[in-house]
């Protein structure tokens, strides 16, 4: 394997980051890169083994999209392997070249085995300051994105929709909505472009004015506790009155007849830390969740001068009774606050996001809110040693380095897939690297292998920016699932 080489004089290869892996049905691939001062042509080529003759581009242009019919014919026949890149530049004045060509960037981009599969919804704050909320969505392979859910379009009075998760048949979007007078709760759309009501056999009229309670937030939830017999989401709810000073994770019965035994709390014994950002295994014996010193929003957690956990735990689910809360190996380490926890496809592997506790000018604790030191770690769902992904970091040439990008809220693509012995994960999220730091979606490669008897992680990937998302917008928590969304036009 080709180690990529940094660029001698010649341009920068700043997407995709060599040694990328890129999925068989992703968006037509685009070339971007740096010039050198003064310097306007480039040569941009591609090779594969398996492909006669070599792809070479000369353009004015700093960067290249290969035309859809090649990305998928190449794609297709070339999956598995290499293609080699090299990019070269020169200065040409009045039809003379005056300086150059110089040799940039030399290195491969790895055309994955597999697809990725089922579509992304986000959720978009819009261009900087516009504040025109938003759940916007693609299936991966889509040129464009289309808007899933908007305030306007609900018809309820909605000022602004934000985090959301799918149901486990991709037919609805379980998000929350802010009310006019400012109250939070949780709702149901679908994401077919009609954002239509759940049928009452679906979700029940009582499901949902338990889920409209205000100051509920957060919603997760199982396939395994999603089926005509048995269908739970989990939120997260913040009411003093009812519930007294500390948030509590909740079980609502979607198909509940009786406001009064159609929830409940979760208990979490052992754990006196405030409760944010849970995540169900899909065999829905295990919820994980974020303990910290203060909560808001069932996202945002804080340690204090007296308190400094921000760590992940594990509760079991156990018939909507609970039991004994657990720190996780790996993920609840003194020296950092751990949060954002989300689990894989088939329950192996939790990613997360993690930094060292910092004060800000102003004297007072970093919390995880848009936090720029942030970064995503991988590691075995029961515990273990924590892996640091590869897509943390941009090209070194691009002078940006993590920590300090906002890489934030990773989020799994809901399956995975085998070949030749090794399994491909993938996963998306939101960081600050591109030119006008703000936030964008990014998909980054995880691949693993079994080892006496056991899934290790064999190696981990740069991340691929997402060509169909709006540029200028602000683009944050994904979640990845097989929403039905309506194709764009």
């Amino acid at each position: 394997e080709e180690t990529p080489a940094q660029p001698h004089g010649g341009p920068c290869m700043a997407e995709p980051p060599m040694g990328v892996l890129v999925p068989t049905n992703w968006t037509p691939l685009r070339f971007e890169w740096i010039a050198p001062a003064g310097h306007n042509v480039f040569e941009l080529r591609l090779s594969v083994e398996n492909q006669v003759n070599e792809l070479v581009v000369y353009t004015t242009a700093t960067s290249y999209t290969i035309p859809e019919d090649v990305w998928t014919g190449l794609a297709g026949h070339s999956a598995g392997r290499d293609i080699k890149v090299a990019v070269r530049s020169a200065q040409i004045d009045g039809g003379q070249l005056v300086s150059g060509p110089f040799a940039g960037t030399e290195g491969v981009v790895h055309v994955a085995p597999v697809a990725a599969p089922g579509s992304i919804i986000y959720w978009t704050t819009g261009a900087p300051g516009s504040n025109e909320t938003a759940l916007k969505g693609f299936t991966i392979g889509d040129t464009e994105v289309k808007t899933a859910l908007a305030p306007e379009g609900l018809g309820d009075g909605t000022t602004c929709v934000g985090c959301h998760s799918s149901s486990p048949d991709g037919s609805f979007s379980f998000f929350v909505r802010d009310a006019p007078d400012g109250a939070r709760s949780v709702t149901a759309r679908k994401v077919d472009g009609t954002v239509g009501l759940p049928a009452a056999m679906q979700v029940s009229t009582v499901a949902l004015d338990l889920l409209a309670r205000p100051k509920q937030v957060v919603p997760t939830l199982s396939k395994a506790h999603y089926s005509a017999q048995d269908a739970v989401v989990l939120t997260i709810l913040y009411d003093r009155a009812l519930l007294g000073p500390a948030p509590e994770l909740l079980w609502t019965d979607l198909h509940a007849q009786d406001p009064a035994t159609g929830w409940g709390i979760l208990a979490r014994t052992g754990d006196t830390g405030a409760i944010a950002s849970p995540t169900w295994w899909h065999d829905g014996s295990t919820i994980a969740y974020t303990s910290a010193a203060t909560s808001a929003e069932g996202v945002v957690t804080a340690i204090t001068d007296g308190d400094q956990r921000t760590d992940i735990y594990t509760v079991p689910f156990n018939d909507r009774q609970g039991g004994d809360a657990t720190p996780l190996p790996g993920a609840s380490e003194p020296a950092y606050l751990e949060y954002y926890p989300v689990i894989s496809p088939g329950d192996a592997l939790l990613a997360f996001n993690r930094f060292a506790p910092y004060r800000q000018p102003n004297g007072g604790w970093a919390d995880s809110y848009d936090e720029p030191m942030a970064e995503i770690f991988v590691i075995p769902s029961r515990g273990g040693e924590a892996v640091r992904v590869a897509a943390n970091d941009p090209p070194a040439c691009v002078g940006k380095t993590s920590p300090g990008l906002t890489n934030s809220w990773p989020r799994w693509a809901p399956s995975a897939e085998v070949f030749d012995g090794k399994k491909y994960y993938w996963l998306t999220f939101s960081s600050k690297r591109r030119d006008a730091n703000n936030p964008q979606l990014f998909v980054g490669g995880v691949v693993t292998r079994m080892e006496n008897g056991a899934e290790v992680i064999d190696e981990t990937y740069p991340a691929l920016y997402v060509t169909s998302q709006v540029p200028e917008e602000n683009n944050h928590t994904p979640a990845w699932d097989v929403f039905q969304i309506e194709p764009p036009r």
